[in-house]
């Protein structure tokens, strides 16, 4: 019962300790918080065009980089389509998208049972103060995807 007690004190303690870590740094996609945006803004705009069935064979990855390739902002879609409005500081950025195809439930997928990225594509994209930037993503289930900006 001794032991019961030490391992159930242990096993907290390492709960604990996970839920107060800090996010991880470096190559992280930073947390994106819209409100903390200063100066001229825009917004943009992601459809997705693609079989409403994707989302049974593969994730969807949206991603928003600087002119650096730096990642603004990143979403995964294990739901479709996809699709995101989100405002930006104004500047250039590049706006690319790929997918992984599934083992087992999309749903519960993890990186562990996804595939290698699959039909990559991007483009450059300008968001304007007080303008709003679309993208519009063509992706067959079939072929390579293609980006429209609008």
């Amino acid at each position: 019962m001794r032991w019961l007690s030490i391992v159930t004190v242990l096993a907290s303690s390492v709960v604990l300790a996970a839920c107060g870590a800090e996010s991880p740094q470096g190559d992280a996609i930073p947390p994106h918080q819209p409100g903390v945006i200063s100066g001229p803004s825009g917004a943009l705009d992601v459809v997705v065009r693609e079989p409403a069935n994707r989302a049974d064979s593969a994730v969807r990855y949206l991603r928003i980089e600087d002119l650096n390739g730096k990642p603004v902002l990143e979403r995964e879609f294990k739901t479709a389509p996809a699709e995101f409005s989100t405002p930006l500081a104004v500047a250039r950025y590049r706006v690319v998208t790929w997918s992984r195809e599934c083992t087992g439930s999309c749903q519960a997928a993890t990186d562990a049972n996804l595939g290698r990225p699959l039909r990559i594509c991007g483009s450059r994209v300008d968001v304007a103060d007080g303008a709003l930037a679309r993208v519009s993503v063509d992706a067959p289930a079939d072929a390579d995807c293609a980006m429209t900006v609008a």
